[in-house]
């Protein structure tokens, strides 16, 4: 019995032996069917290049075409023409009612002093009428032509006094002689063209901002020129004024950017490009423009998540050089592929 008892013993000892042998084996084996898995995995992954999103500073700058002008600016015509005795070089500082050039002057300015004795004839005339019409001696009908003939009277020395002024090319305001269109001894037709004057101590760059950006821009903002032929010199200014008015035929609003001159080195008439300041943003999820990919449903990106790619629908904002904001759509901190996102799709798995 003791000897039976010794053998049952013994007899289970060595299955339990054997079966705990099988277990380890079992295990073993599912671990090596696991590391082959990944291994088989990671010969399958494509390797992308990722970054971490992060929060940055970006501001948002509308750009348009601008063309120059003086902050005071004026072309004078010639008035009712004549020929041409003197003109002032280009170039000069001139001041208010000061005479740049010599169209027969001396014609208008005898008709001028002629419209001025008849004027002062005429309102002579109509005291007269008034005391006589007074007394009695004569009808109202009479006065009311005295009237009529001293308003004439006003009108042609108005008219006198405009032509004696365009004779001798006679300054607005203070400024400068930029540009001239006549000739000495040249004969001008009415109404052409003589000179230019413009105030260029600050410039004022002429922008037509399209109808359905016009909103976003208010007055004050910061801006900035630069001429077509040195776009790497930078002028800072302001913006100083947005027409409440739509061109209609180009559904545009004109703005006015006001640039300080200093050493006169803008000119009126040059053209370039502006930037006006839309809005600035602290704190925006900015990304480069290649990650983003553009398909028949809208916009989107790849990001990285366990290990494998994930397409996110984005909505964008604003985009500057190769960046743009992402609105939403996208997280902080979120793993986004910036170059391999067009070689990946949903659920591939990617290295980075």
């Amino acid at each position: 019995m003791k000897l039976f008892s010794k053998f049952l013993i013994l007899f289970f000892l060595v299955t339990f032996l054997s079966l705990s042998g099988c277990g380890r084996k079992g295990r073993g084996d599912a671990a090596q069917g696991k590391d082959a898995g990944a291994a088989i995995d990671s010969a399958n992954a494509i390797r992308v290049v990722a970054v971490p999103v992060q929060l940055h500073a970006f501001e948002d700058w509308g750009n348009f075409s601008a063309e120059l002008r003086g902050s005071q600016d004026a072309v004078l015509t010639s008035g009712m023409g004549g020929r041409v005795a003197k003109i002032t070089d280009v170039g000069k500082s001139v001041k208010a009612g000061e005479a740049l050039c010599d169209i027969e002057s001396a014609r208008y300015e005898a008709m001028l002093m002629q419209a001025r004795s008849a004027m002062e004839l005429a309102k002579g005339e109509l005291e007269r009428q008034k005391s006589n019409v007074q007394k009695g001696f004569v009808g109202k009908a009479v006065l009311d032509k005295a009237e009529l003939d001293y308003q004439s009277a006003r009108v042609a020395l108005l008219q006198a006094q405009r032509a004696y002024e365009d004779s001798r090319c006679q300054a607005p305001f203070d400024g400068m002689l930029v540009s001239c269109y006549i000739e000495r001894y040249q004969t001008v037709p009415p109404g052409s063209p003589t000179v230019r004057i413009a105030v260029t101590a600050r410039l004022e760059a002429v922008v037509s901002i399209p109808e359905s950006e016009a909103g976003d821009f208010e007055e004050g903002e910061e801006a900035e020129f630069r001429v077509a032929q040195d776009a790497a010199r930078v002028f800072k200014g302001r913006l100083k004024s947005i027409d409440r008015a739509i061109e209609a035929r180009n559904r545009t609003v004109t703005a006015r950017i006001e640039i300080p001159n200093p050493g006169n080195t803008l000119k009126p008439g040059m053209v370039g490009r502006t930037r006006i300041l839309r809005k600035k943003y602290t704190a925006a999820i900015v990304i480069p423009s290649s990650s983003v990919l553009r398909l028949q449903e809208g916009t989107a990106v790849m990001v990285v998540r366990d290990g494998k790619a994930q397409q996110i629908p984005v909505i964008l904002g604003p985009a500057a050089g190769d960046s743009v904001v992402v609105v939403s759509g996208l997280m902080p901190e979120e793993i986004l592929i910036t170059k391999g996102a067009f070689q990946v799709s949903q659920g591939t798995p990617v290295l980075y």
